[in-house]
């Protein structure tokens, strides 16, 4: 009876774990899409803008060359019609080159058959991760990164890609508008270490000890927010690696991770899957 009682307390505290991890998600998942919104709605505008210019200008032409004869001033229309035109073009191949960008960044970031085992270029991912949340830096936030060249690593891409979003976002909210934020990522032998540096707020020592437990947070009391932490921990223990962070109040904070190249032999069934609903 005991054993029973216990199995489903366990069951329950499983089940309410399994809602703050789809909380936490949902959460990523908004910043996620009005992120990528707003950058496919950029260029887009651009495009809408650029096609009513360049009907405006044919139509322009086309009343020109219905003429029998086309005067010398009309000869100077033509050619800076055209010249416009070839103009609005490039910087309408500008703006479908930037959702293309965005669209395989996104499909990158979250391709189905990457929530199996695969061997990933961090040095993609991470880019990839940024690409998703240039508009949650901001224009004040200078972004600096240092890749050295990094071999393939055996990971869960999907999981391993949802702790540089988490990191990534944690950065942004502690810098605010202006900040600059730093990625390292170097070979150790049979690892990979990574460094996410920001010039935030900073955390006081008293939090620190606490960041990495399930719902604590200093965000206030928002949807999703006390777990991004607590999950890259739990990716980085599936994955045999570690995560560690220092900061100083006023100055900064960094997180240092470190991933083995390959998987541990026998790893076991994760406390939460990503890939499901």
């Amino acid at each position: 009876m005991l054993r029973r009682e216990l199995a489903e307390v366990k069951a329950r505290e499983l089940g309410a774990r399994a809602e703050l991890v789809r909380s936490a998600q949902l959460a990523t998942l908004g910043h996620l899409v009005r992120g990528v919104a707003h950058e496919i709605n950029t260029p887009l505008g651009a495009l809408a803008s650029n096609q009513d210019t360049t009907r405006r200008a044919l139509d322009k032409l086309q009343q020109i060359l219905d003429d029998e004869v086309v005067t010398p001033d009309e000869l100077v229309e033509v050619r800076r019609i055209v010249h416009a035109v070839t103009a609005v073009q490039e910087t309408n191949l500008m703006a479908v080159d930037r959702m293309k960008h965005v669209v395989k960044s996104l499909r990158n970031f979250g391709r189905p058959d990457r929530s199996e085992i695969d061997r990933v270029d961090l040095t993609e991912a991470i880019r990839d991760t940024l690409d998703l949340l240039k508009h949650e830096l901001g224009s004040g936030v200078t972004v600096q990164s240092d890749f050295g060249a990094l071999p393939l690593v055996e990971c869960y891409a999907q999981q391993v890609n949802q702790v540089f979003m988490n990191l990534m976002m944690n950065a942004a909210h502690a810098m605010g508008e202006q900040g600059t934020l730093t990625i390292h990522a170097h070979s150790l032998g049979d690892s990979v270490e990574i460094r996410v540096s920001d010039t935030g707020h900073g955390i006081s020592s008293e939090h620190l000890e606490q960041l990495f437990e399930p719902g604590f947070t200093t965000k206030g009391k928002r949807v999703g927010m006390g777990l991004g932490l607590a999950i890259c921990r739990e990716i980085l223990d599936r994955h045999a690696g570690e995560i560690t962070v220092t900061s100083e109040v006023g100055v900064g904070t960094t997180f240092t991770l470190r991933l083995p190249l390959a998987l541990p032999v026998g790893e076991p069934v994760a406390a939460f899957d990503q890939t499901k609903p």
